[in-house]
Formats: C-alpha cells, structure tokens, sequence
C-alpha cells in the first residue's frame, strides 16, 4: 500500500545539485508548462525547460509553485527512461541538467491527445455509460484534438475505428493510408505505455488510472514525446495491501481521495498540497531504475 515518501530523498532533487543556463540558447517554443530551447551544438536536438507553471481546465485555472517544475523534470526523466529501457520509441535523449531535458528534435508534431483509459473517472463519465471506478479491460484508447479553445474535443470513434480497420477505403488515398497506420500504431504504443508504467506504479501501491500522451515524428518514426508529469496521468493509491483490482468495478480497492497527480490542482488543492503529491509521485518515480 502507498505510504508518503519525502521529496527530499529523490536523488536528483538536492538543492544546487547541477546547474545549466539557457538564457543565450535562442527560444524555439514557450507552451504552459515548458520552453523550447535550440541546441547551438546539434541541429538535431532541443532543450526543454519545465516551469513552475500549472494550468488546469484547459489553461483557464492557473498559478506557479516554486519547485513545481523541478518536480514534474524528474518524474518525465524517470518515465521516459523506463520507456526507453522498455524498447518503446520516445523523443527523450538525457537530462544534463536539474529542471532540463535534452530530447530529438521533431520533423513533425501530430496535434493530438491520446488518452489510455484504465479505470472510469474523469470526463469520460460524462459522455460514456459508465461509473466511477469502472475497469476496462483491455483498456480503452481515445483521440482527442489538440485545441485549448474547444476544450480538446474527442474524435469520433466510429471514425477512428473506420480509418484504421477499412482497408478497401485507404486503398484510394495514400495521405489517409499513412494517417491510418499513424492513428493504429498511437493507439498500440499508448495502450503498452499504460501497460508498462500501470507494472511500474503497482510496485510502489499505486494505480495508473489513465495516461495521455502525445506524439510527433523524428526521423521518421513515430516517437512518444512532450512529457510526462503529475498532469500527464491519474494515480489513486492502494487502499489496502494486495487488492483486489479484477472486478468490473474497483472504485472501493483504491483511494481517489489521496490521489497524487494535477487533479488535486484541478479540484481546489492548497500549493502544499499539491507540491507534496507531485513530490510523492518523484519519490515513486526515482524507484523506476530498480525495475527489470
């Protein structure tokens, strides 16, 4: 079962441990919670700077907390990390730096959220017939378009489905051909990310409730990339030791009330709140180098 663990004993999070100033490297790119840097020494990667930035309900609920960032830099370095080990194709190089990653450069960004679903919870309670605490199993992949302003509306599913599985229908447009095995293969790597990192978080007593990720080109392969942070998924801990998680419905096995991912943000938690579970999930997430 999960118990709170000090921020203070992940490695990576001593004060003045390594430093890197990117005040001279030309700005590509600044989004909510992150800017994009050019790498004066290799055309072919880019720097990521995490903020202390934190946005909620599509950057309409926003504040900053200090270390917030340095926070969010080291469960990305330690998941993405994991990936790699795990043979799944990310953009994620290496982090020189506290608060830095360092990752390839993109040859094209897909704008889209794909979200991997494997307990009920969350907006899909408000357009599918489920209940809270509901598992899928398999679990359930959806695409949503990328767009603040029209709060990253979902794709049809009957389409999506229609794209993929029609082959006599991609026969007749080879730009639909290639956007179909880019839609199939998304949907297959984000549900073995859920897979994987769901293995991961179960060590530590803690579900993976969902993932959303996003994805882009980068030497032409399709690459996991952005990041991956407390606003990237939900974890809910245990709520004993060894539960059941099998049922059709495992809402009583696990405790939403402690969750520790952007949720506690996004419903009215104070900073130190927040701080301390994001720090909960760096603590867990320092343990993923021990695993196989």
């Amino acid at each position: 079962m999960f118990s709170r663990m000090d921020p203070s004993l992940h490695p990576t999070l001593a004060e003045g441990k390594t430093k890197m100033d990117l005040s001279l490297y030309p700005t590509l790119a600044e989004g909510k919670t992150k800017a994009v840097y050019a790498n004066p020494h290799d055309e072919s990667t880019v720097y990521l700077r995490f903020k202390d930035d934190i946005t909620a309900g599509d950057g309409v609920k926003r504040d900053s907390f200090a270390g917030k960032g340095v926070l969010d830099w080291a469960v990305n370095r330690d998941c993405f990390s994991y990936l790699n080990r795990h043979g799944v194709r990310t953009h994620y190089l290496t982090s020189p730096a506290d608060g830095i990653s360092l990752v390839r450069r993109l040859d094209r960004k897909i704008d889209l959220e794909v979200v991997s679903r494997r307990v009920a919870t969350g907006s899909i309670l408000h357009w599918d017939d489920v209940a809270e605490g509901d598992r899928f199993e398999p679990v359930i992949t959806r695409f949503h378009y990328k767009d603040d302003a029209l709060h990253d509306p979902m794709l049809d599913e009957r389409y999506v489905d229609f794209m993929i599985g029609d082959k006599k229908a991609r026969e007749y447009a080879a730009m639909r051909d290639k956007k179909a095995r880019e839609y199939a293969a998304m949907r297959d790597m984000n549900a073995t990310v859920l897979l994987l990192l769901e293995q991961a978080f179960a060590h530590f007593g803690v579900e993976l409730v969902d993932v959303k990720l996003e994805y882009g080109i980068v030497d032409g392969e399709l690459c996991v990339i952005d990041e991956m942070s407390g606003g990237s998924f939900r974890l809910w801990p245990y709520r004993r030791p060894h539960p059941d998680l099998s049922g059709d419905n495992v809402l009583a096995q696990l405790a939403p009330e402690q969750r520790l991912d952007k949720d506690t943000f996004r419903l009215g938690g104070e900073e130190q709140t927040v701080l301390d579970r994001f720090g909960a999930i760096a603590a867990i997430t320092a343990g993923f180098a021990d695993l196989s």
